[in-house]
């Protein structure tokens, strides 16, 4: 078996909502039989945002939404897995290592999958294949997330994951109190407001009564620090950004 699939959804812009599997990327690398195989055994599930992944074993194909990996429980989000990503191969090959909490950062679909029948189709040699060629990807991910907390200025840190939930929202309105970003960056909420409200001032968002809008993405990414996300758009991406505001207006 030769195809590779990536763990993770790496572009920056815009998703088309995934609420069937067959629509998902990863599923759609997958060989014709792992497919057919995953389909009788997948089950759909709404995670409320705040709630977490409570059940163990199973891969999840992220189809709407975006997940927060927490590690130890901790508020500090510190890498997310945005829809057309699937949570869950470090679990299913290796079941009883230490795993960060993966929890709803806003309203999510995902598809839920048990591992033990996709490690068996696949095969365990041809997942730990998979899963360290990305291990690097992911590490340096960690690290520039790191560095970005010690180094740019919350307003900065608190665009990018604007930019981040609207997108893997796919233009939904983001129901996030300014304290749940104010756990996601690791900073007090009076942090937060204050950050909020220069963003607010510059008519980029407009915050309310736990309500995010976002009035103008191109603004957006353009006062964000941009780490963790691809700076150079392609070609008619803004067209497509306007599209999706004026849809979800």
């Amino acid at each position: 078996m030769q195809t590779m699939i990536s763990l993770i959804n790496t572009g920056g812009g815009i998703h088309r909502p995934r609420l069937d599997l067959s629509d998902h990327p990863v599923f759609q690398a997958l060989p014709l039989g792992v497919q057919s195989t995953a389909q009788a055994h997948s089950s759909l599930a709404s995670i409320p945002a705040g709630e977490p992944l409570v059940e163990k074993g199973f891969l999840s194909f992220v189809l709407a939404g975006v997940l927060g990996l927490f590690p130890h429980g901790d508020r500090i989000c510190v890498a997310t897995i945005v829809a057309g990503s699937v949570h869950g191969w470090d679990q299913a090959l290796d079941p009883t290592g230490d795993q960060p909490e993966a929890r709803a950062l806003i309203d999510t679909t995902l598809c839920r999958i048990p591992a033990a029948c996709l490690v068996e189709s696949l095969g365990r040699d041809w997942l730990t294949r998979l899963v360290a060629r990305q291990s690097s990807g992911r590490l340096s991910n960690l690290a520039a997330e790191a560095a970005c907390n010690a180094s740019h200025l919350v307003q900065e840190r608190l665009a990018k994951w604007l930019v981040r939930l609207y997108c893997g929202a796919n233009g939904a309105p983001l129901r996030l109190t300014q304290a749940d970003f104010g756990g996601m960056l690791g900073v007090q909420r009076t942090s937060v407001n204050a950050a909020a409200g220069r963003l607010q001032e510059k008519g980029l968002v407009r915050f309310g009564r736990g309500k995010v809008q976002i009035l103008d993405l191109a603004g957006l990414r353009a006062a964000s620090c941009g780490c963790g996300d691809h700076k150079v758009r392609p070609a008619g991406d803004e067209s497509r950004d306007t599209q999706l505001q004026d849809t979800a207006a």
